[in-house]
């Protein structure tokens, strides 16, 4: 029986003699499982909500970079002389960083850059200083995903346990409906609307099941593997944490201010040459210049599931060390996995699109978990009124202040960070103190679709042709196509229908 389906309801509509490829579950041990489904999902469900909303989004954060900054030159292919020059000319600008990182042009980001900080730097064909490409809305969308704008350990941590309490409610969920694998595709679109929107619920979570768990279970992996790696590091390492991650992370070499010739990075990548297999598409520099300098190679392997293998090279550009995420043990291997897995950063972009419409799914299954519970709530007697509007806020209202960050950033360049969190607490608030939640369902979709228009305006305005090219049509497009998705094309039923 469906968690909204009434009894009455469910005997008119089921066969009693239909199979089941599940075996007969006892209704108080469903009962019971249930009860712990609706309290684990009531209390997660709003970091739930936000995480899996600002991931989808953060699968296209590399064409998020491109749009926010589409002025910056792209290029297909960099020569290694000049990655060179480039990195002597960030050296030499940016002495006193500690460590610089490189990026290679890729498919999915064209571009020779450089992480310094938070800033990001791009070159041109020769290897010069072409200007500063830092996107910082699609920073912030980075850090609201993966540290929820927490203190880095505790938002990966918290973000893990975000990703453990989804997983528990997928696999509560499938336990507290022994037949929803056998109605994966029945839909009862006429009649109560709480019965058509428990099977838009199940039949999501049926379809989209092997990528929810894939997505849940990595969030929490990634997530609290910080947390087991201090836990391991207080008992083997008194607390040295470099020590337990340099089997996946790598050693952090020794400090050496002494000068040092600057390293030959065009015999480093021409390591490379001859090997299809091994795509250099990111180099980390430490302390270049110095007798304690390193540099090292992520490079991408196409037919691997893992984010890359790295490789450690002399001043001289000879390859002296392999970290061994590709071939040294299974954990490695499952630990290198896991990114590409959680975030779809393989593939390239038929696998993004897919991950963009299931990572959408979790979020409608999200929403319509919470919303079944209180409708259920509401028809036994006991109506939670206050949370419905809550609830009603925090679904919509996240999506318009998540719209309304990014057009307050391009037009304005305002902290995206408090154009989201701020706004989406008022909001919070002002649904729990008055009108109803249709109120605040329909006035929020409609703020949604506008503000959204308007970003796609704001950017238009801002960049002129650039919007209207390459990646910026594609995420404009997008965009305009969410906001008449969002838009509430007719008038939601009165709860009296429902």
């Amino acid at each position: 029986m469906d968690a909204a389906t009434p009894p009455e309801t469910a005997e008119k509509t089921e066969p009693v003699n239909r199979p089941s490829i599940w075996p007969k579950v006892p209704p108080a041990f469903v009962r019971t499982v249930l009860s712990g489904h609706s309290g684990l999902g009531l209390v997660a469900a709003a970091l739930i909500y936000i995480v899996c909303l600002s991931g989808t989004v953060a699968v296209f954060l590399n064409e998020l970079k491109l749009w926010e900054e589409p002025a910056a030159p792209t290029q297909t292919v960099a020569s290694p002389q000049a990655v060179q020059a480039f990195a002597e000319a960030i050296t030499k600008a940016h002495p006193k960083a500690g460590v610089v990182y490189m990026g290679l042009p890729t498919p999915d980001m064209p571009r020779l850059h450089a992480f310094v900080g938070e800033q990001v730097f791009v070159a041109d064909a020769q290897g010069r200083i072409a200007g500063e490409a830092s996107a910082p809305w699609a920073h912030f969308l980075e850090h609201l995903h993966i540290y929820l704008h927490l203190p880095e350990t505790i938002g990966l941590i918290v973000v893990g346990l975000v990703g453990a309490a989804l997983t528990g409610l997928i696999v509560s969920g499938f336990l507290a409906h022994p037949k929803i694998f056998r109605d994966a595709f029945a839909f009862r679109w006429a009649g109560a609307k709480r019965l058509s929107q428990a099977d838009l619920h199940n039949r999501l979570s049926v379809w989209g099941a092997p990528f929810h768990l894939v997505v849940a279970w990595t969030g929490a992996y990634i997530g609290l593997a910080t947390l087991l790696l201090f836990a391991v590091a207080g008992v083997t390492t008194k607390g040295d944490i470099a020590k337990v991650t340099a089997p996946i992370y790598g050693e952090v070499p020794r400090a050496d201010p002494t000068p040092a010739p600057f390293p030959d990075l065009v015999a480093t990548l021409a390591w490379f040459d001859g090997k299809p297999d091994l795509k250099p598409t990111l180099i980390s520099l430490t302390a270049l210049g110095t007798r304690g300098q390193l540099v090292e190679v992520n490079a991408l392997m196409p037919k691997r599931l893992i984010y890359a293998e790295r490789y450690t090279f002399d001043v001289q550009g000879r390859m002296t060390r392999k970290l061994g995420l590709s071939d040294d043990g299974l954990g490695k291997q499952v630990f290198a996995s896991s990114y590409p897995l959680h975030f779809g950063s393989f593939g390239g972009l038929p696998v993004k699109i897919a991950y963009g419409l299931l990572g959408a799914a979790l979020c409608v299954v999200t929403s319509s978990g919470v919303t079944i519970w209180l409708t259920r709530r509401r028809d036994r007697g006991r109506p939670a009124e206050r949370l419905e509007k809550a609830w009603a806020a925090i679904v919509w209202g996240s999506t318009a202040t998540l719209a309304l960050s990014a057009a307050l950033q391009l037009a304005l360049k305002v902290p995206p960070v408090w154009t989201f969190w701020a706004p989406l607490a008022v909001l919070v608030a002002a649904a729990v103190a008055v009108k109803d939640a249709r109120f605040w369902i329909v006035s929020l979709r409609i703020a949604t679709s506008a503000i959204l228009a308007a970003v796609v305006v704001v950017q238009a305005v801002k960049f002129g042709g650039l919007a209207f090219g390459g990646v910026s049509l594609g995420v404009n497009l997008t965009l305009l196509a969410l906001a008449a998705v969002i838009a509430p094309w007719r008038k939601p039923l009165a709860r009296a229908a429902a």
